[in-house]
């Protein structure tokens, strides 16, 4: 009887405990269920709360498999859309693997072996280093500035087919556009910018010739005038002298005419970049326009940054400098001040403050002050003094701020005019890419 009694004890105590452990399984089973329901939240959880929670759990099923099947449908379309799209489409991820591309971009880029179910690099697909190299500055710039944007960045560029980029090879000119997505990935938009460089190409070759026939007459009756100029008598000299202005300007016109034209042409954007100190190059350009401003006692400031390296087409830039100088000077006041402040902003940019004392622009012309031929109110379209050693070349045509506005877009930049709200002068604010 004791062995029995001992026998009953034991098998109560182990079913006691094997109900308790069920007991706190199931409640344990029912916690983890609460919690992947409360994952699987849908736009029906108020309307099933009364059925059990394994019933619940079946319908949210049922309801995430009929939202998954939507979301595929919607991919497909999607993928459907850009296959048949008129402009190129890659997708890579954070590795620069190509995850999606469409035929168009499989055109434009010569890719030939693309097999969606295997995922390579980019690199191994299309040998542009160029592409490659743009990609990874958007994707820096993504990060600098917090990671997931929709900022598109631009890139013009010509693709050389194959390995080798000789003269001879077959190239197409391209147009990328990026934007950064969530985690590093990158969604690119290809399209052919070809017709439009042989359209930029044509035009710019028929205003060469054009420029160059009109320049011929043009250079003769300047020639002509110069030679009655020390013939005619001193009554009638002033009448020479005018010949010769109006002839040197229409010459200089022509010239700018030709030099916009080329500005224009997108194929323009490879300028020949060097590294220069941006100071020096204000300095140097000022020094060579000092003797004209000392005519007026004009001063001049450079303030902000005391050394600045910049990839810059020399030349260009320099360019850029003289008409902005040319015209602070013909409008500053006698004894006037010109300044230029140089900051960098933190999103990699370069921001450079052009202003004087002079008398500004109006309301009127500040929407006009980079249109070609513009040149103004009244009271500024007045030519520099006979005493005036400007070259000619920056005087008088109108088109000098188109110029700078056509060499400051070729560099990634952008120039807004204004007039200083502490000087009250003519305010040239230009923002260029500090990479």
């Amino acid at each position: 009887m004791l062995l029995f009694a001992i026998f009953i004890s034991t098998l109560s105590g182990l079913l006691v405990g094997a109900g308790s452990c069920y007991i706190w399984r199931e409640s344990l089973v029912k916690r983890q269920l609460k919690q992947v329901l409360s994952v699987m939240e849908t736009s029906v959880n108020h309307e099933d709360i009364s059925l059990p929670i394994v019933s619940q759990l079946r319908r949210r099923a049922i309801i995430s498999q009929q939202q998954q099947q939507q979301l595929q449908e919607q991919l497909f379309a999607w993928q459907s859309l850009l296959q048949d799209a008129p402009i190129g489409y890659l997708q890579l991820d954070a590795d620069n693997q190509v995850l999606w591309c469409n035929q168009t971009a499989q055109r434009l880029l010569k890719i030939n072996k693309w097999d969606a179910q295997k995922t390579r690099l980019l690199l191994e697909l299309v040998r542009s280093y160029e592409l490659d190299r743009f990609i990874e500055q958007v994707r820096s710039r993504s990060v600098a500035e917090g990671g997931y944007n929709r900022a598109s960045n631009e890139l013009i560029w010509q693709f050389h087919f194959g390995y080798q980029e000789a003269a001879d090879s077959q190239s197409i000119w391209l147009k990328a556009n990026c934007i950064s997505l969530a985690d590093g990935a990158i969604a690119i938009f290809i399209e052919s910018q070809q017709d439009r460089i042989d359209a930029a190409t044509s035009q710019e070759r028929w205003l060469g010739d054009l420029a160059h026939e009109i320049r011929t007459p043009l250079t003769s009756i300047y020639l002509l005038a110069e030679t009655l100029q020390a013939k005619v008598s001193p009554d009638l000299t002033r009448w020479a002298d005018r010949i010769l202005k109006e002839t040197n300007r229409s010459i200089d016109l022509v010239q700018h005419f030709s030099e916009l034209s080329r500005l224009e042409t997108p194929s323009t954007q490879n300028l020949r970049l060097v590294s220069v100190d941006l100071i020096r190059l204000i300095d140097d350009v000022w020094h060579t326009l000092a003797p004209i401003a000392a005519q007026k006692q004009i001063e001049f400031s450079c303030t902000g940054l005391p050394k600045l390296a910049l990839e810059i087409d020399t030349a260009r830039f320099t360019q850029v400098l003289i008409n902005l100088f040319d015209n602070s000077i013909k409008y500053c006041p006698d004894r006037g001040h010109i300044s230029i402040d140089i900051q960098v902003s933190g999103s990699n940019r370069v921001e450079i403050d052009f202003f004087d004392d002079g008398s500004g622009f109006t309301q009127t012309d500040l929407p006009h002050i980079f249109d070609r031929l513009y040149r103004g109110d009244v009271s500024r379209q007045r030519l520099p003094t006979s005493n005036s050693n400007l070259d000619a070349h920056t005087t008088g045509s109108g088109l000098g701020l188109a110029i700078v506005r056509q060499i400051i877009l070729a560099h990634q930049g952008s120039i807004v005019a204004n007039n200083h709200p502490m000087t009250g002068g003519a305010w040239f604010k230009i923002t260029l890419p500090n990479n």
